[in-house]
């Protein structure tokens, strides 16, 4: 089955102008309300995410690709992994739980892109998602739905790309960044490696790579790895797939 591109959108007056892109429009709805949505997206590892809207920031009507993400709610960051050539602009961008009415030089905010990234990001390599926002506030001269709509499509050419782009890069990367003597120290069966691969992706994608690294450092300090037994190996990963998630 061929890769499934979804272009998520939190606002009717944003898709209004996206039939025209190559993949499946989903309208998510703003901020927590898009978790129900999100939980029901049925994603495979092949597919792709493109996550297009407004956000707040100062220089209204420029779009931005976007290449770091940040919660404002929980402090995670992520990292889509921007592997292709687009000649956009890029920029970092946090996601707030509420409307903000003040934003600084250099800053985007929505209310969407860090909920995306912890759904999606548990399943697709972040090459495989990406976001483009356009400003449309500086979270006090807030657009009309008309306005939003005009907008947007003045950055369709650009969605368009970005879909495309998407869509024709496939690229193989390995998220594994800890050395295979981890596997041997905490006696993982195959379906624990397997876990362990899992914990690796998510921490690559999350910026949390030093996280992993010093908690198995604790362990072996407290005498804990090596593990005596795969019993033992269980307990620690359980712990640790507690504390990252």
């Amino acid at each position: 089955m061929n890769p499934l591109l979804y272009i998520l959108v939190a606002l009717k007056c944003e898709a209004a102008v996206l039939n025209g892109l190559p993949g499946e429009v989903v309208f998510t709805g703003v901020g927590l309300r898009a978790k129900d949505v999100l939980n029901s997206l049925d994603l495979k590892p092949a597919d792709k995410v493109l996550n297009v809207g407004i956000c707040a920031g100062l220089n209204k009507g420029k779009g931005y690709l976007i290449n770091e993400i940040t919660s404002m709610e929980t402090g995670r960051r992520y990292y889509p992994d921007i592997l292709f050539e687009s000649g956009f602009e890029e920029m970092p961008l946090t996601t707030s739980p509420g409307i903000v009415h003040e934003v600084e030089d250099g800053m985007l905010v929505d209310m969407e892109a860090a909920l995306i990234c912890e759904k999606v990001l548990k399943v697709l390599p972040p090459s495989n998602i990406a976001f483009y926002k356009v400003v449309s506030d500086s979270g006090i001269d807030f657009m009309t739905a008309a306005e939003v709509t005009d907008v947007m499509r003045s950055h369709l050419p650009e969605m368009k790309k970005l879909a495309r782009l998407l869509l024709e890069n496939t690229p193989e990367k390995n998220y594994k960044f800890l050395p295979e003597s981890v596997a041997e120290e905490l006696h993982l069966t195959y379906y624990m490696r397997n876990e362990l691969d899992d914990l690796e992706h998510y921490c690559v994608v999350s910026g949390r790579e030093k996280e992993l690294t010093d908690l198995l450092e604790k362990y072996r300090e407290e005498g804990r790895l090596p593990a005596k037994d795969k019993k033992a190996g269980r307990e620690v990963l359980n712990e640790i797939y507690s504390y990252l998630r």
